[in-house]
């Protein structure tokens, strides 16, 4: 499974990753095993923009519908002052009868942490009728309007954020 571990997260955490018996899991692909199937159309309810918590702080999505095979997304975290601790550029890829999440990751002054090429891959271990498992990231519909995600970083534990969906005007 391929973890976050950069150590500029674990800065940033809050410190509690005890679950909660209302927190969402975090799925793992077994080594060698195969990515399961899943097409870009099933993660159509993931549009929107979505405002919570997680981390200690303030948590923003923003993904946009399918353009082809792909849905990107952005994500903002402050630590709860207001101010930008660091953001998330992310796709949702189609690839081979698959799906992939493949994410960016940049400080508050957008200097990016993986090098120019190079960016973080989980493959998809299930999709449901309204959540998806990547290899160490969770999306669950919850309820009316309401989303968790929730990712394992390695060394840190599991991260729970709670989102509700807002309306643009």
């Amino acid at each position: 499974m391929k973890l976050l571990s950069i150590g500029l997260i674990a800065a940033l955490l809050s410190g509690e990753s005890a679950l909660a018996s209302d927190d969402i899991e975090v799925r793992s692909l077994e080594a060698g095993a195969p990515r399961a199937t899943g097409n870009i159309e099933q993660l159509g309810w993931l549009i929107g923009y979505w405002e919570g918590e997680g981390l200690g702080g303030k948590a923003v999505e923003m993904i946009a519908p399918a353009e082809g095979v792909q849905m990107m997304g952005a994500f903002r975290h402050d630590g709860g002052d207001g101010a930008a601790k660091f953001y998330e550029f992310y796709l949702f890829a189609e690839i081979e009868g698959s799906l992939v999440l493949r994410i960016k990751h940049f400080t508050p002054d957008l200097i990016g942490w993986e090098e120019k090429a190079e960016f973080v891959e989980f493959p998809l271990v299930a999709v449901e009728k309204e959540a998806v498992y990547f290899d160490g990231v969770s999306f669950v519909l919850t309820g009316e309007g309401e989303m968790q995600s929730a990712v394992k970083i390695d060394g840190q534990g599991v991260f729970q954020f709670r989102y509700r969906a807002v309306a643009l005007e």
